[in-house]
């Protein structure tokens, strides 16, 4: 059966024959004991809490993971796999449930009834309704290969859904169809700020009696931060590369804190935090927004500013570059000359002439 589910994965795409293979032992391995498991969400409500460890061998492989279940009925598991090839798993499924991928180092692709269904490669996420049977998960080799995953009740996870909100209403319509999906239309990447609260989930620091609730509540940060950054990724409009009034908007944010802080400008981190998006976001949006970095902005409008400083003539070179953040003096002329092609001093002379 789980063979037969493989063979119409590998015929109706047909370009995993020449990307994807089992390993000759690890193939033989399979056939003998075919990687089927069987999930049902409803065994982890009203569980008490757990985090457990466990070093899995099987198929020429080691699969060292981590699990957390919740009273809420909530199960996630962080996985770092050690294998010779690339690999495939058949979920039983009992019920539908929400099912939400982060391929760390990784790519997930889910088949349902041979059809590809979503894929996530490495450093991605996405976010899924399981409401099928049956789901092939395929994937290739990689090393050091890890990725982590949440499990929920479909009950809680609408729970916390904003009443007006794009995901309600496209899980209804395919829970009204009993069908699988994803719930993004395309996987975004994973930013700096999910990857720590992962960290923080596989590493409390607490202690164990209030791990329950630290982690109900680094789950629901993380989720809300994942579906938040789609929201801005959303912001692009698919027809050509034009910003939507919204990114726009953003970006001028960005844009007039940076300008309002050219003694000490905020690190990309920091000033993704503050705008409430993420690094990888703002770099990209920034510079097709204003055609720059932010770090070319920041040179841009410092050197400008000093230009302005400078024919003004009273006030030292050493002084101006301090009040523009710059350190060493001589690092500023360098910039300032490869900007204007000329030194500070040559265009302060010729404004006192």
């Amino acid at each position: 059966m789980y063979t037969d589910s493989l063979e119409k994965v590998l015929s109706n795409n047909s370009y995993l024959q020449e990307s994807w293979s089992l390993d000759e032992q690890v193939a033989r391995e399979m056939a003998y004991a075919p990687p089927r498991y069987s999930f049902d969400i409803r065994t982890f409500m009203n569980e008490p809490f757990q985090f457990r460890q466990n070093t899995l061998e099987q198929y020429s492989s080691q699969m060292e993971i981590s699990e957390i279940i919740m009273p809420q009925g909530i199960h996630m598991m962080h996985s770092e796999l050690t294998s010779p090839s690339d690999g495939y798993i058949c979920i039983d499924n009992a019920v539908p449930y929400i099912h939400v991928f982060f391929a760390l180092n990784s790519d997930r692709q889910y088949y349902v009834d041979g059809d590809l269904l979503g894929s996530c490669s490495p450093g991605h996420v996405q976010s899924y309704l399981f409401a099928a049977p049956q789901i092939l998960g395929l994937w290739h080799r990689r090393p050091a290969e890890s990725f982590f995953e949440i499990n929920m009740p479909i009950s809680l996870f609408e729970t916390y859904l904003p009443v007006d909100s794009s995901f309600r209403g496209k899980l209804r319509r395919l829970l009204e169809k009993s069908r699988t999906g994803t719930l993004f239309e395309d996987s975004i990447l994973i930013s700096d700020q999910q990857k720590k609260i992962i960290a923080e989930l596989l590493n409390p620091e607490l202690d164990k009696e209030w791990n329950p609730l630290f982690c109900f509540g680094k789950l629901l940060e993380l989720l809300a931060r994942t579906f938040d950054q789609h929201k801005f990724g959303n912001m692009v409009t698919r027809a050509g590369n034009s910003l939507s009034p919204e990114m726009k908007k953003l970006m001028a944010e960005a844009k007039n804190i940076v300008e309002s802080r050219l003694t000490d400008p905020p690190s990309l981190s920091q000033l993704s935090s503050e705008l409430g998006t993420n690094e990888n976001y703002l770099k990209k949006y920034f510079k097709q927004c204003y055609g720059t970095t932010i770090y070319g902005y920041v040179t841009k409008v410092r050197m400008q500013k000093a230009k302005t400083l400078l024919t003004q003539g009273d006030r030292p070179i050493n002084e101006i570059s301090r009040f523009l953040g710059y350190n060493n003096p001589a690092h500023f002329s360098a910039s300032f000359k490869k900007h204007f092609g000329v030194k500070p001093k040559v265009v302060q002379s010729s404004s006192k002439e």
